[in-house]
């Protein structure tokens, strides 16, 4: 590879050429609470909106197969991290502070009309943002004001290592003060100038307003208070909430769930089935944003099967649904059959996770030239077109290419695409030999230029074992053709299957202290039900760095490749331009800390010609029903 250094070493830093720029926008949440329900637990009567005639009909959402609500309190760990959590059912009830991604277009930034505070106000030479909040009220009568900010960080960084956005290097371990100035502004004081495009994009956009009237209280029976400004309150006030949110059974009966400010709540009494995840969704009358609601509900339907989801489809019980990748000779029925087809691309970054706690095979992958051998063996293209049938976006880097606005151009030539004889080359030239169909050794043991590298002994084979999830023809289909090519140069790989969850629980169990597991040397949850839900700033050191949630770099297993990635990601977030974001970004691309596989389109969605007011699908992954209407 003429434009990279010695496969030995790690790459230097490629300076970024381009990328666009863009703004974003944020969410606004509304419910109904139940008189009954408040007075039967004692919280006193609220008063009712009476019913707009303007909502009308049912509309029929598709949960992806097998994955069904699990939590609903809106500060939610890693293992809470669903689609069916976080995307459709918080923010339709619950908004933050800015909404992600516009309703009627593929943009990622910021929609600041949609967003409950007008945009940040930076002073301080760049250090404080001051917000003004906009007027929005709680479904029980009760404005939203800076108390309701205040509560979710007191219950935020008392609780933070309970938090899936928590890593050492988290926006809120950077804040120096936070003023609450007025009932509608308040300034957020950081320890340093750092970059804005992360503070809004990664930090700002993931505070939630919670009703602090009705929610800071440390048990049911208890009075609300201000437990949530003690460090002890705050975690009192946190295991209850957290607890409430694990009853799935009373989600629908319990006042807590009531009081929202987004455009749905869930239908008391009957709004979610916990044995099916059924969820049933009505407008809140007294939801301040704009639109208002059109539907009178919205039903979210759980699905065992992708075929009892298709069948679903075929039999006309679906509004808006997918297509599964394994049934797209069905395009045709569908569309005559009243349907629509749109893919919906999201902002997600694909990879097959090096197990490189694993102490059999850490020296294999601590070595770049095995790592860039192994992506040559990838032919993404090939997976997009035959596998996914079109509907899919090849990875070259941690950046998606799509929708992100910060691919750079090295990033987009993708030095490390599709190539066996690349990948002979490598290993021929450091020490192995390559058994056509057959298992390739290392002959030349040691740390030189020409040999297999520090920790490789003689005779040592080129045996990996990879572990995917069970269940989709498509994971399948791309692990048999990595393989098949793999073995072409003498990588002989090994495949094992296992429920999604439980390849994700394995990789987390994977760690250099384990007692148990790492008994597999490549993982891959598959997309896009496993993809990683990308920020919009895709510097992702929050996501990877020792401590957090991905967590690949911590203690001594982990490779410089990582660290000195994790490093740029971390100094991209004090960099004032993108600069610092375009370099993290061009060394991932060149020194492969993971494998890269393509991103599968969110899904193939499937609507109704009789659904309106859905002209793009939001690539966060969110749905916006507010802006949905039944027609002919």
């Amino acid at each position: 590879m003429s434009d990279t250094p010695s496969e030995r070493e790690d790459p230097p830093l490629v300076s970024a050429i381009h990328t666009r720029r863009g703004h974003h926008h944020a969410w606004r949440v509304g419910l109904l609470m139940s008189a009954a329900l408040a007075v039967l637990a004692g919280w006193g009567p609220l008063s009712l909106a009476s019913s707009r005639a303007s909502a009308s009909g049912t509309v029929t959402f598709a949960e992806h197969a097998g994955l069904r609500p699990t939590y609903i309190f809106p500060l939610y760990n890693g293992a809470e991290s669903l689609y069916a959590n976080q995307n459709y059912l918080m923010p339709l009830m619950w908004r933050p502070l800015y909404w992600e991604g516009h309703p009627q277009s593929t943009s990622t930034t910021i929609d600041y009309a949609m967003s409950l505070a007008d945009p940040p106000v930076w002073s301080d030479g760049g250090r404080t943002a001051t917000i003004t909040l906009k007027h929005y009220m709680w479904s029980d009568g009760v404005p939203l004001s800076t108390r309701d900010i205040e509560f979710w960080l007191n219950l935020l960084r008392a609780n933070a290592v309970d938090w899936v956005g928590d890593s050492p290097v988290s926006w809120i371990h950077r804040i120096a003060a936070v003023r609450y100035e007025t009932r509608s502004r308040f300034s957020i004081t950081f320890n340093g100038t750092l970059n804005h495009y992360w503070l809004i994009n990664n930090g700002l956009v993931q505070i939630f307003p919670i009703p602090q009237q009705v929610w800071d209280r440390t048990s049911s029976a208890g009075s609300v208070g201000n437990y949530d400004r003690s460090a002890s309150g705050a975690h009192a006030v946190y295991n209850f909430l957290n607890s409430q949110s694990k009853s799935l059974t009373t989600w629908d009966t319990n006042p807590l769930w009531q009081v929202v400010d987004g455009p749905y709540h869930l239908k008391p009494g009957t709004g979610f089935d916990a044995t099916t995840g059924f969820t049933t969704l009505v407008p809140n009358l007294r939801y301040s944003g704009s639109p208002k609601p059109r539907i009178a509900a919205l039903e979210e339907v759980p699905f065992t099967s992708d075929t009892a989801e298709l069948d679903a489809l075929l039999a006309g019980r679906i509004d808006y649904g997918y297509l599964p990748y394994s049934d797209l000779t069905l395009r045709h029925r569908l569309q005559t059959s009243g349907y629509t087809i749109k893919p919906w691309t999201f902002n997600g970054f694909t990879a097959i996770e090096l197990q490189y706690a694993n102490p059999r095979v850490r020296q294999l992958f601590r070595q770049l030239y095995i790592r860039q051998a192994l992506q040559h063996l990838i032919d993404q293209p090939q997976y997009v077109s035959k596998v996914l049938g079109g509907y899919g976006i090849p990875n070259y880097g941690l950046v998606p290419l799509q929708p992100s606005l910060y691919v750079t151009r090295y990033e987009n030539h993708n030095p490390n695409r599709f190539d066996p004889a690349a990948a002979r080359s490598l290993l021929q030239s450091h020490g192995w030999h390559v058994v056509t169909n057959g298992l390739t050794t290392c002959t030349h043991p040691g740390a030189g230029a020409r040999e297999c590298g520090a920790g490789i002994a003689s005779g040592a084979p080129l045996q990996l074992t990879l572990l995917y999830s069970a269940g989709v023809l498509a994971y399948a289909e791309e692990m048999q053709a990595f393989r098949s090519t793999a073995i072409t140069v003498g990588i002989d790989i090994t495949l094992e299957t296992a429920p999604g969850a439980t390849v994700v629980g394995d990789v987390y169990a994977c760690t250099p202290t384990a007692r148990s597991g790492c008994r597999w040397d490549l993982t891959y949850t598959g997309s896009p039900s496993w993809t990683l839900y990308l920020d919009t700033y895709p510097s992702n050191a929050d996501y990877f760095a020792s401590g957090s949630a991905g967590d690949i770099a911590t203690g001594p297993a982990a490779p410089p490749v990582l660290s000195r990635s994790l490093a740029l990601a971390g100094a991209s977030h004090t960099s004032p331009s993108l600069g610092g974001l375009f370099t993290a970004e061009n060394y991932w691309v060149h020194a492969l800390p993971t494998l890269l596989v393509p991103n599968t389109d969110y899904q193939i969605s499937v609507i109704s010609k009789r659904l309106h007011g859905l002209s793009a699908q939001n690539p966060l992954v969110t749905i916006e029903p507010e802006f949905w209407y039944l027609g002919r």
